[in-house]
């Protein structure tokens, strides 16, 4: 029932199969241009596959991104041995196990910081054993503790650039 034009093709039924080939390329290149903006990081130039490692002494400054004034790179970090101290309670016996990581500058400040190991711990357990269960307890309580400990170290180790300090495991009994 097919009539045949003057090229010889089929007028009706069979038709072309150029469209859905056509249709197939498109959806290719609209998924990769999609995928290229992605991956670019939403905006022209400068997204993830892109970033340029910042060089030598950059580092602290430049931020983990590379990008200035972003926040610093992190740096080695030294962990303390577990602490069990009696907590200064008048009504209870509370005992409270905590573990610490000191992040530092650089790893000669983490071999500076291990020199300091004694000293820094007998300050924690000092600091910690004065402290009541209502003072260790939340978010808040914890990051006033790690505030106070920074301000500890100091002047437990001079000389040493002390970034941070973390509370790894905190158990209170």
């Amino acid at each position: 029932m097919a009539e045949a034009t003057e090229g010889g093709t089929a007028a009706k039924g069979g038709g072309s199969k150029l469209v859905p080939v056509l249709l197939g390329v498109n959806s290719l290149l609209v998924a990769a241009v999609l995928a290229l903006f992605l991956l670019r990081g939403g905006s022209g130039g400068g997204g993830v596959g892109h970033a340029e490692a910042p060089k030598g002494g950059e580092a602290a400054k430049a931020g983990v991104a590379g990008k200035p004034g972003g926040p610093p790179a992190p740096g080695p970090t030294a962990r303390l041995a577990d602490f069990v101290v009696h907590l200064r309670n008048p009504d209870t016996d509370r005992y409270a196990r905590l573990s610490f990581e000191i992040e530092v500058g650089t790893e000669e400040d983490k071999a500076r910081l291990a020199g300091f190991t004694p000293r820094v711990r007998d300050g924690f357990i000092a600091y910690l054993s004065d402290r009541t269960f209502e003072e260790l307890r939340g978010s808040e309580a914890i990051e006033r503790t790690k505030n106070a400990l920074e301000e500890k170290l100091a002047t437990m180790a001079p000389g040493v650039d002390v970034r941070g300090v973390y509370v790894t495991d905190l158990v209170i009994q």
